[in-house]
Parts: C-alpha cells; sequence; structure tokens
C-alpha cells in the first residue's frame, strides 16, 4: 500500500503540472532532491536508527525522544518521507532518461554510442532505486529475539520453516584471538529435515528467501571448562597458606596431599540467589556476576554442596568443611556457546544487481567512446 502511495504521489503530478514536470527533469531540481536525500541520511546516522524508546528518551529527553521515535526519524531510511523522496529522485532520472532518448534518437557515430552509455547509467540509477525501495518496503532485517545453544529450536514464520542447532562454537588462533564462529544448523520443514548448513559470518543460510546471518554468538552461560579457586585447607594444626587450583568443569578432583575431593557441579554466568532456598538461578546470559555449585568430599565421603560467588567468602563459619574456597576465575566454554542470529529478506537484490551491471555497461560505453576517438591533428 505504502509503494502504490509514493507512486501515485509523485506520478501525479508529473503528468498534470507542467512546471512541476520541467523542475523535475532540470539538474536544479536532481540536486535539491540530492540535498534533501543527503539531509536524512545524515540525520538518520547522527540520530542512531532502529533502538529502543527508552533509549532515545535516555539519550534525548522525554520530549525530543519521543517525537523522534514517533516521527520515524528512528528508522528514518524505512520512513514515508524518506522513500517519497526516493521516488522524487527516481521520477527526475526517467525524466532526464527521456530527453536523453531523444538525443540518442538523433545522434549518429561514436556520438550514439556515447549518449547511449549516458541514458543507460540514468536507467540504472532508477532501477538501484527500485530495488532499494523494493526492500525497504517488503523487506526486513532484524536480530533473532532468542539466543539458541545446542539442541534448541526457532522457528521462522516469515519463510514457513524452522532451524535447530547442532552446534554452536567459536574457534581460537593459536596466539589466542578469535579466528571464526559458526553454528551448525538443520533446516526443519513440515516435520522433515530438509537440509543442514554451516552458518558463518560470511556464509549465511537462506531458504525460501529468508537469510539467516551469524549475528552473535556468546560462551556458554551454564558450563565452563574449568574453574580457578583460591583454597585453604583447614588442619587441627591451623589454617594451611592460601593455594591456587584449576578445577576442571564437572570431574572429581583430589587436592594434592589431601583426601578432600572437589567437583564443580554447576556454573551461572549471572546469578541472584535465594536467601530462603538457598538456591542460585540464572538471571542473564552475560559474564558478569558469576557463580559455581561446588561438591566437597573428604575420604569418599560427601560432605556437602556450596554454591562459591566471585570474590566472596560464602562458608567461613561453617565448621563442617574441610576447607575454605575462593572463586578466583573460571576457563569460558565457547565449545558450546550460545549463537545468535539476524533474519533478512532482501527482495529488491536481483534489482540491484540488474542495476550495477547496468551502470558498468553505460559506463563503459560512455567513457570507451570519448577516450577512444581518434584525436585531429591540428595544421
Amino acid at each position: 500500500m505504502t509503494l502504490w502511495l509514493l507512486v501515485v504521489a509523485v506520478i501525479v503530478p508529473t503528468v498534470f503540472l507542467k512546471k512541476f514536470r520541467r523542475w523535475l527533469s532540470s539538474m536544479t531540481g536532481a540536486v535539491w532532491i540530492l540535498v534533501g536525500l543527503t539531509v536524512m541520511s545524515l540525520l538518520g546516522v547522527m540520530i542512531g536508527q532502529n533502538l529502543s524508546p527508552d533509549a532515545y528518551t535516555h539519550r534525548y529527553g522525554q520530549v525530543v525522544g519521543s517525537f523522534v521515535y514517533r516521527s520515524g526519524l528512528s528508522d528514518i531510511f524505512t520512513s514515508w518521507y524518506f522513500l517519497l523522496l526516493v521516488a522524487v529522485l527516481a521520477a527526475s532520472l526517467v525524466a532526464c532518461s527521456f530527453g536523453r532518448l531523444r538525443k540518442l534518437a538523433a545522434a549518429r557515430g561514436a556520438g550514439r554510442a556515447s549518449r547511449a552509455g549516458s541514458l543507460l547509467l540514468h536507467l540504472s540509477m532508477v532501477v538501484i532505486l527500485a530495488g532499494g525501495a523494493v526492500t525497504a518496503v517488503f523487506g526486513f532485517r532484524y536480530p533473532a529475539p532468542v539466543y539458541l545453544s545446542a539442541g534448541d529450536e526457532m522457528e521462522v514464520p516469515e519463510g514457513g520453516f524452522t532451524i535447530r542447532v547442532d552446534a554452536a562454537s567459536t574457534e581460537f588462533s593459536d596466539e589466542g584471538v578469535i579466528a571464526d564462529y559458526f553454528s551448525d544448523v538443520v533446516v526443519i520443514e513440515d516435520g522433515e529435515e530438509i537440509l543442514s548448513h554451516r552458518i558463518e559470518v560470511n556464509s549465511p543460510l537462506v531458504h525460501n528467501g529468508v537469510g539467516l546471518y551469524q549475528h552473535e554468538m556468546l560462551p556458554s552461560a551454564t558450563s565452563v571448562l574449568e574453574v580457578v579457586f583460591g583454597i585453604v585447607v583447614l588442619t587441627e594444626d591451623g589454617e594451611l597458606p592460601l593455594a591456587t587450583i584449576a578445577v576442571p568443569f564437572n570431574e572429581e578432583f583430589e587436592l594434592p596431599g589431601t583426601d578432600i575431593t572437589l567437583k564443580v557441579l554447576e556454573f551461572l554466568a549471572d546469578f541472584t540467589y535465594d536467601i530462603e532456598s538457598r538456591t542460585a538461578s540464572l538471571i542473564s546470559l552475560s559474564h558478569r556476576n558469576p557463580a559455581v555449585l561446588v561438591r566437597i568430599s573428604e575420604a569418599g565421603s560427601v560432605i556437602g554442596d556450596r554454591w562459591i560467588f566471585a570474590d566472596v567468602q560464602t562458608h567461613r563459619d561453617d565448621t563442617g568443611l574441610p576447607c575454605r574456597l575462593f572463586l578466583f576465575d573460571y576457563l569460558p566454554d565457547y565449545e558450546r556457546g550460545l549463537t545468535r542470529f539476524e533474519l533478512s529478506r532482501q527482495p529488491g537484490t536481483p534489482l540491484l544487481f540488474i542495476g550495477f551491471a547496468a551502470m558498468s555497461l553505460g559506463l563503459c560505453l560512455t567513457f570507451w567512446t570519448r577516450t577512444g576517438r581518434p584525436s585531429t591533428p591540428r595544421r
């Protein structure tokens, strides 16, 4: 509906208003249209696009922030007034093309090829603008609302299919720098597995016209590779000096020189703790407030399970334990990560490719014929 309104808003005055038609086909009109588009584009970059209403309120205040969001300035490149200006620019290019078409019919020799190239340049810009408008009106691009781990599924209603994540992992170089992150996914349609694909940064999954791009990857929020503890062993003769140990996740670890065994049962990247039930739970996927549940055993007998929080000694007065533990650090689990996709549909892409191909041909015709003309010797 929006696209048809834009077409009518441009075509009607172009057909019935002679002065507007002249202005539209003039260089002055084209310059002013481009100035308007440039100003809007700068506004879009300066304001920031597709943020939440609260973000604009925090940045600009209640009145201005509300105006930015309600006026469409928060998504200016798909607003009706931006698309209207794009449509006016397309109409201007078409009007200029008609004039160049008449000149092309009257031209002869090398000048004919040059004018054909110039006409093709103008028409290619119209096609490119049309491709952008089609994508803006009928397309979309947004990050998925959920993070997925191995075994999780997500429905893609715009494409009529479901994806299942089989693996989500981050790869590191020998220097410890992130080299790549990927997600192995399976497409499920009508209950059947249709295809499998590894989604990477430059290798999206495209199915039924919808593209899934690798948008973000986080380490696991509920598992780690190992946990680094500070430990003070309690003996009949007193406390031993503080020592540092690294305990593998979910594996029995015996403290050297003792019969004390530790096992990390759970990990929470960001926890909240219920004092009454003495249980911790995950509140977010961010690694900002970690906690681990440790099982402490002595001589083969379980003494108890304790939640240990970062930089907090949680059981100083618990005389029933053979040691005191401090959570110093941990090694995040990137092998069983959390992946997040960006979903995209860009129906105008074929028009963009056609437009850029036509533009390349137009440039070749225009400049090749001009530079290829034989020069006339001076007498």
